[in-house]
């Protein structure tokens, strides 16, 4: 009968620790789920939200974008929250316009990964270095400079673009 009740409570124990176990992210998924959420947000922004940074939506235009995280902190994190550093990079056209013709628009950016992210952009009318200094950890000052770390990213940005966007009508 104690056999009984050891099996009965290492049941019990492992059930609860299966059922409470979060699955765990990598920290490349995490900046990856950032990214992928920081892109969504500004895709999804309201005309005013994007004209509060400087950049103008018509209605009948599409904006598409792209974004790569350095890093989230804290780091080491099980899950995608926190404050992702990174660079965007956005096309924006009337459908049938060729990408290389989009209004574009890049930078870096700080996001609070809440939900939805709030993001930190830099503004037009003020200096750029400034803005930049100000924002991002000292790391990723001269980066942010320099925009994407890997240049995948614009390249899947162009050819998302003229699948939709270029070649709409």
């Amino acid at each position: 009968m104690p056999e009984v009740a050891v099996l009965a409570l290492f049941a019990v124990g492992l059930y609860y620790s299966v059922a409470s176990a979060a699955p765990v992210m990598t920290e490349a998924q995490v900046r990856e789920d950032a990214a992928v959420r920081i892109a969504t947000t500004i895709e999804q922004s309201t005309a005013d939200e994007h004209a509060a940074h400087g950049h103008e939506v018509n209605p009948d235009e599409r904006m598409l974008c792209t974004a790569e995280v350095w890093r989230v902190d804290p780091t080491g994190t099980a899950d995608a929250r926190g404050t992702a550093y990174g660079y965007y990079l956005c096309a924006t056209g009337a459908p049938g316009t060729p990408y290389l013709l989009s209004r574009m628009n890049a930078g870096p950016i700080v996001a609070e990964l809440t939900d939805p992210p709030q993001l930190t952009l830099t503004e037009l009318d003020q200096d750029f270095r400034t803005q930049v200094e100000a924002m991002m950890p000292t790391e990723f000052v001269e980066q942010s400079f320099r925009g994407f770390a890997d240049p995948q990213r614009a390249d899947a940005l162009r050819k998302r673009f003229e699948q939709q966007v270029s070649t709409a009508v």
